[in-house]
């Protein structure tokens, strides 16, 4: 025992006694590793996204320049970025076609875009965070794993070590799997909910008949009338409906409110969004990592109480 560890101590100090030359090269060793991570960062399915999303945004005063002058724009010209790109191309279409103004709607979406790729970056620091996490605590596992048996001679038995692994892997596989599922199925009814609600605000000013404007616009159909987070809204879109069907006044000011409305919902599922992130995280961490841990000790107590 005091053997190895004077063999480790004289194994540390003759580290930091290296020549510089070896030194220099570990420097751009670690840098080309650094590198490599950045790549790796923008390969993520996550950052992908996001990078659309700022190429979207970049190109809003091409948007309005080819509007003014009455150029038609096309999916190749945007990147596709969930609803935002459909969206931007529907409205501008029936811009081109019927003349409706945009000048409220673009700037609010720009904004809302803004909002939405600020969450994305919490989202990726959130999951990227998380992974670290996972992975730094699977690392010093094995290193103590590797460093106990080797100073106190413990046997290594294949089975206790397969498990570790095996629990450590299906953590980091339901984290990002059930991560990507719960993001799917919280924001998709807003994606559509927005998307006709704007169309329908746009095709409401141009002086369609009714019918003609909820055929077009479908918002009547589909997520907003089926979910119950936007069933005030859906409630209140109704009634204005009936009211324009009845007298003609037109629901306009009332339908920027309720869009209004569904972007704060989506707003505070984005906030919720991230708690769940936070939750997620840790029951992976007590449920996954922690019990590989105590299981190793649990083999070591057992070894000993064998002895």
């Amino acid at each position: 025992m005091i053997i190895k560890t004077f063999f480790y101590l004289s194994a540390v100090i003759g580290i930091l006694f290296l020549p510089e030359s070896i030194w220099e090269k570990c420097w751009q060793f670690t840098g080309r590793i650094i590198q490599y991570l950045k790549v790796l960062k923008d390969k993520n399915p996550l950052m992908k996204e996001s990078l659309k999303g700022q190429k979207l945004l970049a190109l809003f005063p091409m948007l309005e320049a080819k509007m003014s002058m009455g150029l038609k724009t096309t999916d190749s010209d945007l990147p596709q970025y969930k609803f935002y790109t459909t969206l931007l191309l529907d409205l501008l279409e029936v811009h081109r076609k019927r003349g409706i103004s945009l000048k409220s709607i673009l700037p609010e979406l720009r904004g809302n875009l803004i909002k939405d790729l600020q969450f994305e970056s919490k989202i990726t620091s959130g999951v990227v965070g998380g992974n670290l996490q996972f992975i730094v605590i699977a690392f010093t596992t094995w290193g103590f794993i590797i460093l106990s048996s080797s100073l106190a001679e413990l046997p290594l038995k294949f089975s206790i070590l397969m498990i570790i692994f095996m629990f450590q892997a299906t953590g980091v596989f339901i984290f990002n799997v059930l991560l990507k599922k719960i993001k799917n199925q919280t924001f998709k009814k807003f994606n559509q909910a927005i998307e006709r609600l704007y169309l329908f605000h746009a095709l409401s000013e141009i002086g369609l008949s009714i019918t003609q404007t909820l055929q077009e616009s479908q918002v009547m159909q589909g997520d907003l009338v089926t979910h119950k987070v936007f069933s005030p809204c859906a409630s209140r879109l109704s009634g204005l409906i009936n009211r324009w069907s009845q007298n003609g006044m037109s629901p306009k000011s009332e339908t920027q409110e309720i869009v209004a409305e569904v972007w704060h919902l989506k707003e505070s599922a984005f906030t919720r969004f991230l708690k769940h992130l936070d939750l997620l995280k840790f029951i992976i961490l007590a449920f996954f990592f922690l019990p590989a841990y105590f299981l190793y000790l649990y083999s070591i107590f057992q070894f000993f109480m064998e002895q």
